[in-house]
């Protein structure tokens, strides 16, 4: 007479180990999404204009997406819009209208959007200017920048090597 096996050995040698794949598409999905996104995030943040040509510079820290000036040969642009060209630019004064009167913008909308939405303004701008301009026309757009509540200023440059 054979050997019966009690109720509770009886199912222990038919269970079966599956994969449940539509919980590992999802686990999938969700680290291709966070590598896409912070893949995404760290590109070029800041392209310099076309009509510029940076300087070049070993300095390591990189640029940080914020309202930029960029100091062409012939015009002066803001966030890539022209706003006004060099020779417009008054030579008695230190103080440049039209640029003041467009930071001065933008640092009202940065304001309501601290009060709004609680981004803080950091009163940061990056210039952008051409290797070949003079040194008193990057000076008054700086003084300009200082004068309309960007205060803290970075140079755009290419890095060395």
């Amino acid at each position: 007479m054979a050997f019966k096996p009690s109720k509770s050995k009886r199912n222990l040698g038919k269970e079966e180990g599956t994969l449940n794949m539509n919980s590992m598409m999802d686990m999938m999905t969700i680290i291709l999404l966070f590598l896409l996104k912070s893949f995404s995030t760290e590109g070029a943040l800041v392209t310099p204009s076309q009509q510029l040509r940076l300087p070049v510079s070993t300095a390591a820290e990189k640029a940080k997406k914020q309202v930029s000036v960029s100091i062409a040969k012939d015009a002066l642009l803001v966030n890539d819009e022209p706003l006004i060209s060099t020779n417009e630019i008054p030579k008695d004064q230190m103080l440049i209208p039209a640029l003041a009167m467009k930071l001065s913008d933008y640092a009202k909308q940065e304001r309501d959007l601290e009060v709004e939405v609680g981004k803080v303004f950091n009163h940061e701008i990056i210039i952008e200017g051409d290797e070949k301009i003079p040194f008193e026309l990057l000076f008054k757009v700086m003084f300009t920048c200082s004068k309309s509540d960007f205060y803290k200023m970075r140079l755009l440059t290419i890095k060395k090597g």
